[in-house]
């Protein structure tokens, strides 16, 4: 019971509000300090009238102080108060999470997600050969984070089931004989085509240009349309007659049916039906798969999204009702709650229902952001596809209907989908089974339902039954007709005075001479003199209490992302009157803090607050707002230093840099904390669901730990982009035999953004080839210095060939387009590398026994964790050089917090690779996302897609990470700021490749 709001008799004051309490510390404090020369405590006293005016003063203070949050933060900007609906809610992390998502999507009812998936291709675990291959073992490698993804699409109330082809026409006027003996319009046909998973996808994307019915010789009422395209090409899409509702005499034979499909009017009505209501499906499914992909969690990925199958089922019995009961309707509510038994639906909820029962927030808010309200997790759970159907069950719900007085003769009978009862499926009265992954439907056609009043049996009214079902069917999902993005609301505070400050001199008795009115005019020097002592003593407590009032009225200002000077705030009491003589002419100047006048700056400094002040107070408040999401950048800090390799020694990190960082999480936090488990999307698709190339690459479309890691790390751009420099090219030595000695034959080699290799000779001595490498970031900048000969790209200085390229170009033009290119890259400045690249291994997966296959160390299988190179698997790349990147201790916080960050059962394998070694993975990747993406939207591109996914493949095997170079020195020499050397962590010399 909610307990009535009450005033307490003897409210309890908090101490700054307390005057009492405050006048009694006050003279604990005088006692303690001048117990000895001070002995007068009564009110008289000039010293007790003073702290009594000093306490009332305070209790002012504590007062404003205790105004709510939301109005002391009035009219703020920068602030990181996120809603619920921003900040509780997140992108779907589990099963009932997706299929939320799903379900919110106009023209589902339902989906399930399947998390034993298969691969499109079986791969297999060869022990002996240490290896993975395509040819069978008894060790099957069951790949794990894929998904087959089952829909229960809507019934349409102009096409019907979409999860079905089927058509349904009523009032058909076939062109009987009147001998016949049937009326037009008496019966109902059903043509029973393909569903959308299972027509050709050319049906789906070309429109055809003719269509004409062909008759199945061998089988009464089986037909075929045949349809033809402009390019010639030709489909059949095979279907069955048959008559869902019959008429009331006289029997529709095959020979009535092939006579009305010979009416090109008819054959027209029922494609266009046909067609109409499989693209419907197909958009659907389409929304549906641009959703998952846009929502994919890390290492996982969906291998089938389809319309789920159905097995139907009729039930017939005979039904006791009331007299007066009005037998359409109840068949009709019959009919309603024997589909939602078979079917459970899902409702939506709005916030204010759910408030009201009492649901904390943060449940409401659980899981995704929908559009049409919430989904209570239970009962998404309860919605499983059915595996029994019970009798007793259907019946219970069957005598709840208002009018119903019994069931009798309750049978059920299973259709295969010839329209047969199926063999041992027939006549059931207590259970029947449903195929695994199958939706049971109730077919209404072969249903039999028979009303008894008083003894005498009643048939209802067949349009008028169909009609109050969609009727219910609507009602019941009205909730979700309707878009909404309920959130709780931001409280709005009103602005409150929290900076005026009534001098405390103006509250002392007039004798004093300090207050409003001042001393009178025949006021001697002396009696001047004493007021102004007063006065100068008083403006201590002035400057303190008003500069409180600042602080007060810039709270928000701390609570505040936005770029700020100072974390202390004061105010000038020039007003006060009398004090011309009292106030230093520079603490106007100080506290204005003017930025455009370092004077003033220096005097703030010096007065109120210092750099090193500034930006330790400037971090403790960041640091609050950021423990109020549970992050913390204490480790970082620590570690916000780079190292400068000319001299060996460590640089701090400038304070402000470290502040940006923590602001820049703060204002983004809402998105990196909902997107923390997202992979890339590498489908990403337009609003006509067609690939999206422009965000496969120079994109933020980055996995959502790649962000993450980006923010805490300090990485400013997390985008997917090429961080490798092509004028940065490294001299290689290949140590070679010649005869009996070894020699070190150097060498270098240009790799574009295009994947172009122009690779140099070998040259004897280091010298040669720097000498060389010289000329060619000289030459690569002039077109003219590159020439297209026997089908190769060659730069020549004079008739010297300095580079040539691999591969052939069987054009001029497309040799002229690649040399624009390198040229340019050439001529630009090198881009920002301090980056990284994640590479979810799940996606490297065969798509066909031509793939390569990641490499494995079995170890005779004595391992289980190392047989599966590809589930819940990841390599993050990085630059070993930019900035702290090449330092140590920076190294273990990055790969420390990254795995810290990464979903618990993801095993990362992280490197920091080098400049030749990044532009060959980049390259590689590059290509590799964008044939992902055209195979992902159906292109027929599968041998590209295979050579760059085992291009993929072998870089990653071949990828290792690079030291930072270390120096040795004597004992005596040693000096703690240098690199030392370390096993495992540094090296000497020449940093290898």
């Amino acid at each position: 019971m909610k307990a009535s709001p009450t005033i307490p008799k003897n409210p309890a004051l908090p101490s700054s509000m307390d005057f009492e309490q405050l006048r009694q510390l006050g003279l604990q404090q005088i006692e303690r300090l001048s117990s000895a020369y001070w002995t007068d405590y009564n009110s008289h006293d000039p010293g007790i009238t003073i702290l009594e005016a000093l306490c009332y003063a305070i209790t002012e203070l504590g007062y404003r102080a205790k105004f709510e949050i939301k109005d002391l933060l009035a009219d703020a900007s920068g602030q990181t108060f996120f809603t619920a609906r921003q900040i509780l809610t997140s992108a779907p992390w589990t099963i009932a999470d997706y299929r939320k998502l799903l379900v919110d999507i106009k023209g589902i009812n339902n989906a399930w997600l399947l998390p034993e998936g298969k691969q499109e291709v079986p791969v297999f675990i060869h022990c002996e050969k240490d290896q993975l291959q395509y040819e069978i073992t008894d060790q099957p490698l069951l790949l794990k984070g894929l998904y087959t993804v089952l829909l229960d699409l809507e019934i349409d109330l102009e096409s019907g089931d979409l999860n079905t082809g089927d058509i349904e026409m009523e009032n058909i006027a076939f062109p009987f004989s009147p001998m016949v003996g049937i009326e037009a319009g008496e019966f109902q046909v059903k043509f029973e085509l393909p569903s959308v998973k299972e027509i050709a996808p050319k049906v789906l994307k070309e429109e055809v240009s003719s269509i004409a019915i062909v008759k199945n010789v061998e089988k009464n009422w089986h037909y075929s349309f045949k349809v033809e395209w402009a390019d010639g090409d030709t489909a059949a899409i095979p279907f069955r007659v048959s008559i869902a509702k019959h008429p009331k005499k006289g029997k529709v034979q095959d020979s009535h049916v092939w006579l009305m499909l010979q009416d090109s009017t008819y054959a027209e009505a029922i494609w266009q039906g046909y067609l109409e209501k499989i693209l419907k499906a197909h958009t659907i499914i389409q929304k549906a798969i641009k959703t998952l992909h846009e929502n994919r969690n890390i290492c996982e990925d969906f291998v089938k999204v389809e319309p789920i199958s159905s097995e139907e089922i009729a039930f017939c019995f005979d039904v006791d009702a009331r007299p007066e009961a009005d037998i359409e309707w109840i068949q009709a509510e019959i009919y309603f709650a024997i589909q939602n038994y078979l079917n459970p639906p899902i409702r939506f909820y709005t916030l204010r229902e759910l408030t009201e029962q009492g649901i904390p927030s943060e449940e409401i808010f659980e899981g995704p952001a929908l559009g049409h309200g919430f989904i209570k997790s239970d009962e998404i759970e309860q919605s499983q596809l059915r595996s029994v159907i019970y009798a007793s069950d259907i019946i219970s719900l069957l005598m709840d209907i208002e009018g119903v007085l019994g069931v009798r003769n309750f049978l059920m009978t299973k259709y295969d989908k010839e329209g047969k009862p199926v063999a041992g499926e027939k006549g059931i009265s207590w259970c029947m089974s449903v195929a695994p992954l199958h939706k049971p439907v109730m077919s209404e056609s072969f249903s039999k339902i028979l009303f008894f009043k008083d003894g005498f049996p009643f048939f209802s009214r067949y349009e008028e039954v169909k009609d109050t079902v969609q009727l219910l069917h609507a009602q019941n999902t009205m909730g979700k007709l309707v878009p909404t993005f309920a959130d709780l609301p931001v409280p709005k505070g009103r602005k409150r005075d929290t900076l005026s400050h009534w001098p405390v001199q103006y509250d002392l008795p007039m004798v004093y001479g300090v207050g409003e009115f001042g001393l009178p005019t025949n006021a001697d020097s002396l009696r001047k003199a004493q007021q102004q002592q007063l006065k100068g003593y008083l403006m201590f407590f002035e400057q303190l209490l008003a500069d409180f009032f600042a602080q007060l009225t810039n709270a928000k200002t701390l609570f505040s992302t936005d770029p700020i000077r100072q974390t202390y705030f004061a105010q000038y009491l020039g007003s006060i009157k009398e004090t011309e003589e009292i106030l230093h002419l520079d603490l106007e100047k100080a506290i204005a803090n003017d930025p455009l006048d370092t004077a003033s700056q220096e005097l703030w400094r010096r007065l109120y607050e210092n750099q090193p002040a500034f930006f330790e107070r400037r971090n403790r408040f960041l640091d609050h707002l950021l423990a109020r999401f549970g992050e913390s950048f204490n480790d970082f800090a620590l570690l916000m230093y780079r190292i400068n390799l000319e001299n060996i020694s460590l640089e701090k990190v400038e304070p402000q840099e470290l502040l940006d960082i923590k602001i820049n999480t703060l204002e983004t936090y809402a998105e990196v904390s909902h997107a923390r488990n997202l992979a890339f999307n590498y489908f990403p698709q337009t609003e006509a669901f067609e690939l999206d190339e422009g965000r496969l690459w120079d994109t933020d479309n980055v996995s959502g730990l790649e962000k993450r890691i980006s923010y805490l790390t300090g990485i400013r751009d997390f985008t997917r982009r090429f961080l490798y420099c092509i004028k940065n090219v490294e001299i290689i030595c290949e140590e070679k035999e010649v005869g009996e000695e070894i020699h070190c034959h150097h060498h270098f080699s240009m790799v574009s953004r295009a994947g172009t290799i122009l690779v140099s000779k070998q040259y004897p001595g280091k010298s040669e080839a720097e000498s060389v490498l010289a000329d060619v970031l000289e030459l690569g900048i002039n077109k003219d210095n590159f020439h297209y000969t026997n089908k190769k790209i060659k730069l020549k200085k004079g008739n010297t060939i300095l580079l040539t390229s691999e591969q052939n170009f069987q054009t001029e033009e497309l040799a002229l387009a690649e040399i624009n290119a390198i040229v340019e890259e050439l001529t630009a400045p090198c881009p920002d590398p301090e980056g990284l690249h994640l590479v979810e291994h799940i996606l490297l997966r065969p798509k066909s026994k031509n793939f390569d296959l990641l490499e494995v160390c079995l170890q005779d299988c004595d391992c289980p964790c190392e047989w599966d190179p590809y589930s819940s698997r990841a390599s993050v790349v990085l630059p070993h050089w930019p900035k702290h990147f090449d330092n140590m201790a920076f190294r273990k916080y990055f790969e420390d917090k990254i795995r810290e960050q990464a979903p618990a059962h993801i095993q990362l394998k992280i490197c920091w690779v080098s400049n030749e070694q990044l532009r060959e993975f980049e390259v590689r990747y590059r290509k590799w996302i964008l044939e992902l993406g055209k195979f992902s939207a159906g292109a027929d591109n599968q041998p590209t897609y295979q050579e760059a996914n085992d291009k993929m493949v072998e870089i990653l095997s071949m990828l290792h990470s690079v030291y930072p170079k270390a120096t040795l020195h004597d004992c005596e020499e040693s000096d703690a700021d240098k690199n030392p050397v370390m096993l495992g962590k540094t090296i000497l010399g020449t940093q290898k490749l």
